[in-house]
């Protein structure tokens, strides 16, 4: 009769378990896909903002400021701007929870936390001129995010908060984005007391991505295929369809079948992903962007080089006065750098990453991450994030403000 009670014990625990795992599920924000929403759920003060790149590009921002609980004003503290990667957006920094994501601890270690977002992402599919259904608005790449967009977006943090320099932090693209605008407009290297790129896409000669070496020749150069592609949307930014794919990483115990949708990006070794997260990720990625961005990235696949766009000899002519597209100089990007990698990235290869530090003339610190299995998108999404590399930005940008004091 013992016996009989401890087994009907058990099966009643089993079944609360599983009600209470059924109603954490129900209750999660899984299809939150608007960042405002996110922060003010997370427990947050959020500001929305919205500024206009030279071309026309209207550009959303989004910002957790420090604010007065007594008074409800804004504090002024240092500065931190941070930029997603290639298809993403802003949402990708609030992913991992109110306790866990990296914008979050900036906020909570002091900081004035000021999130980015580039041209046709699910916030920025608005320009002066062209429809985001034109061919027109689709025609950019990372370049034009990089004289453009990110140079609109520090202008307007600064002249919103009457500072004069803040920290970057970007992923992937992001760290694109920075070279291009610090090496073409140099001027801005002032404007950063520090940056940190996570795994940093400038060079692609050795990556392992699958993508990159079936699709690459072909979309890496001029012919017929790349060139009806510019000015094509490469993601639809379809919320319901969002929706969906959360919905479906929800109800799949075994979630192979969502993260068998990031192995062509993410690569196929997915062991330190945080599967947890698979419902907010497939609900706020992609967020969008154009198909010439990655056209961009098999462009330097197929020629070893960091460089501007290649449109062939006759409007490479027109466009730089030369036949051959210009190389980004490297060495123009003076702002103490922080670096991290890992040996197994699927996009970013380590002899391309010390390809790029050879050129950089202020590398602060390199960090190799200590797991041989780190992916992509683990920078952002991985096991153990936190407290190897969010917790050493945090304390890299509190000792760099500690040594200006």
């Amino acid at each position: 009769m013992g016996s009989e009670r401890v087994a009907l014990l058990y099966l009643v625990l089993i079944a609360m378990q599983q009600v209470a795992t059924a109603t954490i599920r129900q209750s999660r924000e899984i299809i939150i896909t608007d960042a405002v929403r996110r922060i003010q759920n997370d427990g947050y003060n959020v500001e929305r903002h919205t500024v206009t790149t030279k071309d026309g590009y209207v550009l959303t921002l989004h910002r957790i400021p420090q604010v007065d609980p007594e008074r409800g004003s804004v504090l002024r503290r240092p500065l931190v701007f941070l930029l997603s990667g290639l298809y993403a957006s802003s949402d990708v920094w609030l992913l991992n929870g109110r306790e866990d994501s990296l914008a979050y601890l900036l906020w909570r270690a002091g900081y004035d936390v000021w999130l980015g977002n580039n041209r046709g992402n699910i916030y920025c599919r608005k320009n002066l001129w062209h429809n985001a259904t034109e061919r027109e608005f689709w025609d950019f790449s990372w370049h034009e995010m990089g004289v453009y967009d990110l140079p609109a977006q520090v202008d307007y943090v600064l002249r919103t908060t009457g500072q004069r320099a803040m920290h970057f932090v970007g992923i992937s693209q992001g760290g694109t984005v920075f070279l291009v605008m610090n090496s073409m407009l140099p001027h801005y290297n002032a404007v950063f007391k520090s940056a940190t790129l996570l795994a940093p896409v400038a060079y692609v000669s050795n990556t392992k991505s699958g993508l990159a070496k079936i699709i690459g020749p072909v979309l890496g150069t001029r012919n017929y295929v790349s060139k009806m592609l510019e000015g094509v949307e490469m993601f639809s930014t379809n919320k319901f369809f969002k929706k969906f794919l959360s919905m479906t990483c929800l109800e799949n115990e075994k979630p192979m079948v969502c993260i068998s949708r990031l192995w062509p990006v993410a690569g196929y070794d997915t062991r330190f992903l945080n599967k947890t997260l698979l419902p907010d990720l497939m609900a706020n990625f992609p967020a969008g962007g154009s198909v010439k961005q990655l056209m961009h990235y098999f462009q330097g696949y197929v020629s070893t080089r960091f460089r501007q766009y290649d449109y062939g000899p006759e409007r490479n002519w027109l466009h730089y006065q030369q036949l051959e597209p210009p190389e980004y100089v490297l060495e123009n990007v003076s702002t103490p750098v922080t670096v991290f990698f890992s040996e197994n990235d699927y996009i970013v290869a380590p002899a391309d990453i010390w390809r790029l530090l050879t050129r950089l003339p202020n590398v602060e610190a390199v960090y190799k991450v200590p797991w041989k299995r780190w992916n992509h998108f683990d920078f952002i999404c991985g096991l153990g994030v936190r407290e190897y590399i969010f917790d050493n930005i945090v304390l890299s940008m509190n000792r760099y403000e500690q040594r200006r004091r």
